[in-house]
């Protein structure tokens, strides 16, 4: 009679878990990374644009206007979303998770 090993000593018990926590933990903290995101991209494309060397002019109300100044991301809406680490993380999660299954079934 052969001893079956516990559980977790799968390795791919492990990944599953990890990734599930990922996709978790992306959906519960989602929409603060992405304004925050927006923020820090907001950011370094304004330095990227004042290192460029953009004009700022001044006009006779005092308002200072940039000339040349790229189009800034928008609050909630930055130019690298977190979609694709979602479905990475999920589908990761959705092999090792089989995976796990499989194994544990013993089906080769």
């Amino acid at each position: 009679m052969s001893r079956q090993p516990p559980i977790t000593d799968s390795p791919w018990l492990w990944f599953a878990l990890f990734s599930g926590f990922g996709v978790l933990l992306l959906f519960l903290t989602g929409g603060k990374y992405g304004s925050r995101q927006s923020r820090l991209e907001q950011k370094a494309q304004a330095q990227i644009a004042l290192a460029e060397g953009m004009e700022i002019l001044e006009d006779p109300s005092g308002r200072k206007t940039a000339q040349g100044a790229p189009e800034y991301s928008k609050l909630g809406q930055p130019k690298i979303p977190l979609a694709p680490l979602v479905v990475t993380l999920g589908l990761m999660f959705v092999v090792c998770l089989a995976m796990f299954v499989r194994e544990q079934s013993g089906i080769p």
